[in-house]
């Protein structure tokens, strides 16, 4: 019995007296997306960011049909995203459809978010910004 005893002591011995206070909560601050958007070495990086930042993109279609891109694709009727060798690509880009849509007096309400070699042609593109960062063009 004096055994039992002793070791039943040892076991409840481990336990504190005093009230244990709840290890306090590590909160991991939401990351600021770069305003220019940053870069994306791949599509594949760039359709990854979209759909982790809520894009709809389960199915990506890598086409490289988009002209200037250095690899693009669909990801239903309604949504390109591509990516870029350069800025200046992109800037080319964004001039040339606005130049096209002036000739054929094409009025959009579309826009597109852009970043520093990479555009999101979509719905949602405006919607993306605060997650992924980059610049919204209209080509109204």
């Amino acid at each position: 019995m004096t055994l039992a005893a002793v070791s039943l002591a040892v076991l409840c011995g481990c336990a504190s007296a005093a009230p244990s206070t709840p290890a306090a909560e590590t909160v991991t601050p939401t990351p600021t997306p770069p305003a220019d958007g940053g870069s994306f070495s791949s599509l594949a990086a760039l359709h990854d960011a979209y759909v982790a930042a809520g894009g709809d993109c389960a199915n990506l279609n890598q086409t490289n049909n988009v002209k200037l891109a250095a690899e693009s694709g669909t990801c239903n009727d309604q949504t390109v995203i591509s990516t870029y060798i350069s800025t200046a690509d992109v800037s080319q880009l964004i001039q040339n459809n606005k130049a096209l849509n002036e000739e054929l007096d094409f009025h959009s309400d579309g826009v597109w978010l852009t970043g520093q070699n990479w555009v999101i042609n979509s719905p949602d593109a405006p919607d993306m910004q605060e997650k992924l960062g980059g610049r919204l063009v209209s080509f109204k």
